[in-house]
This record gives C-alpha cells, sequence and structure tokens, in this order.
C-alpha cells in the first residue's frame, strides 16, 4: 500500500477562503445598497471583512475537519497495512509448513 493518495486540500480551501472574502464583501455592499445607504470603498471593505470575521470560524473548523479525517485515513491505513503483513506472514509459515 502507499498511504493515503489524495492530494492536500489546505490549498484549495485557502483559494475558497479568499473567494468567500470577496462575495461576503460584495453581498455586504449589494446590501447596503439595497437599503440606498452608499458607503466608500473603505467602509465597504471593513463591512466584507465584518461579516467574514464573523463567519471564519466556520471556515477554520472545516479545515481542522479536513486534518482529523486525513489524520484517521493515514492511521486506519498504517493498521490495514501492519494486518496485511502479519496475515502474509501467516500464509507463508502455513505453506512453508505443508
Amino acid at each position: 500500500m502507499s498511504g493515503f493518495s489524495y492530494p492536500h486540500t489546505c490549498p484549495l480551501i485557502d483559494k475558497e477562503i479568499g473567494r468567500a472574502k470577496g462575495d461576503l464583501t460584495t453581498y455586504a455592499r449589494d446590501l447596503l445598497r439595497s437599503y440606498n445607504i452608499e458607503i466608500s470603498g473603505k467602509e465597504m471593505l471593513l463591512a466584507g471583512e465584518e461579516l467574514f470575521s464573523a463567519l471564519s470560524d466556520i471556515f477554520e473548523k472545516t479545515r481542522k475537519t479536513n486534518e482529523d479525517m486525513r489524520t484517521e485515513a493515514h492511521e486506519q491505513i498504517v493498521a490495514l497495512e501492519a494486518e496485511n503483513m502479519e496475515l502474509r506472514a501467516l500464509l507463508y509459515c502455513q505453506r512453508i509448513a505443508s
């Protein structure tokens, strides 16, 4: 067995976090404009940052879950590789004995 062969997803998570930050900033701007509230670019960025900050814990929990799943997959693979080796050794011993 060669281990858990799936590319690391943190770069993808980071990319999506950046995208979400931009989307939230745009959403905050559009929401404020829908109420006829005009704000400066700086204020718009601040509103987006505040909205993102309120939700950023969700992204970090997603990252942590991803890391936990990867660790668990690795541990299961190691256990299966050990079991595989034991079974092969047992088979080998039985072949020699017969």
